[in-house]
């Protein structure tokens, strides 16, 4: 069974989007005999190093009838060659950028190609443009299923028909590396990995929130979000916990290190640990299974330490971790934005002090999220069959 798969920030670096598609990747494999993936991705070398799938360069609409050259036909041949179109990913539908998707939406109905929405998260809709173009674009797809429930209830909404699956993420497939292997790349970060330790994954936040792809927020809301995670680690630290920092992208444009470095300057305490090098994703997650707590902004690096049965503690700024925690059982382990940095403090020890009882909790969530993508998979299956 050959699969077309777009719809994530594929190739960025980004460790959140490359754990879908790994995911994505052995759900399929559970399911079909002999699975054959390529993936629009900005770097199709790392996509099929970091995720192990076939890729192809993602092309704009604009940037394939530019070239003036057989680009779109091979861009249409992937499509062709597929038996269906998988659209995946973090979040591909949201309120702007609708001519990309428009075009890569309408691609698989070009090519008389299945298309099928597979655990998509999405983004409040409110223009109507958007609203009229993601019913006309989701009223092809032979299957539709999201990642939380807030997505599918902004997709009933918009008046998407048809059954719509609540999920989970796939990034819940994602395994570990050897937790030797997290001990040593925590070593070299100049982590005592005899403490227990903690990890804080912050995610760059901006102004600019179409630019990097999370909900709008305002200066003050910037600033109230980085001063609460300071007041987080310096608490963390006078514990006597090691914390660790662990961005989850480096990108030019997304880069966790200079949110880090933001954070860092507001702490009155100075000794956090900050891991700096590159890790693949199963590295990361093992990383995290070290941890007797992650504080995350970053989606993924709670989903990573969920799965794992560690305690977290998010930050209420964006839907997607809402949704997230709403479907793990835990939205009493988030921080909201406006709550003063006094009251995070006491979300995290109050997850710290539970015996581990929020740990197991929303490892069985995570059980039943798995389930779910399992059983939609097998649907994927059984209508593709009953295609030929």
């Amino acid at each position: 069974m050959r699969f077309v798969v777009f719809g994530g920030w594929f190739g960025s670096g980004n460790l959140g989007d490359d754990a879908i598609l790994i995911g994505l990747r052995r759900v399929l494999e559970r399911v079909f005999p002999r699975v054959e993936i390529v993936t629009l991705s900005t770097d199709p070398a790392h996509t099929r190093r970091v995720c192990g799938v076939g890729a192809k360069r993602l092309m704009s609409a604009r940037g394939l009838f530019r070239r003036g050259d057989d680009s779109l036909s091979a861009y249409l041949q992937a499509f062709m060659d597929a038996d269906a179109c998988v659209v995946s990913g973090g979040t591909p539908i949201y309120d702007y950028g609708h001519l990309s998707r428009g075009f890569h939406f309408g691609l698989p109905k070009i090519t008389k190609t299945s298309l099928i929405c597979f655990g998509v998260g999405v983004k409040s809709i409110e223009s109507m443009m958007g609203a009229s173009s993601v019913r006309m674009l989701l009223q092809g797809a032979r299957l539709v299923s999201t990642r939380d429930a807030l997505s599918r209830d902004e997709l009933v909404r918009l008046g998407v028909g048809g059954r719509i699956s609540v999920t989970g993420d796939s990034g819940l497939f994602l395994e570990p590396a050897e937790r030797e292997d997290a001990l040593r790349l925590l070593t070299e970060s100049g982590v005592d990995t005899s403490r227990p330790m903690t990890a804080i994954c912050p995610r760059f936040l901006s102004t600019q929130h179409r630019r990097h792809y999370h909900d709008p927020l305002s200066s003050v809301e910037v600033s109230r979000i980085r001063r609460g995670v300071a007041g987080v680690a310096d608490h963390l630290l006078h514990m006597g916990f090691e914390v660790v920092f662990l961005p989850f992208h480096r990108g030019s444009v997304d880069d966790d290190l200079a949110e880090i470095r933001a954070i860092v300057s507001l702490m009155h305490r100075s000794d956090p640990k900050i891991v700096k090098r590159d890790l693949l994703p199963g590295e990361t997650m093992s990383v995290l299974g070290c941890m007797k707590l992650v504080f995350g902004l970053r989606l993924h690096s709670l989903i990573f330490a969920a799965s794992l049965g560690i305690p977290v503690v998010g930050v209420n700024y964006d839907s997607k971790i809402r949704g997230f925690m709403d479907l793990a059982g835990a939205r009493e382990c988030l921080c909201e934005v406006y709550g003063e940095p006094r009251s995070w403090v006491e979300v995290v020890d109050t997850v710290l002090d539970d015996g581990g009882v929020m740990g197991r909790v929303i490892s069985r969530s995570c059980g039943g999220m798995r389930a779910r993508v399992l059983d939609e998979a097998g649907r994927m299956r059984d209508l593709l069959k009953a295609g030929y």
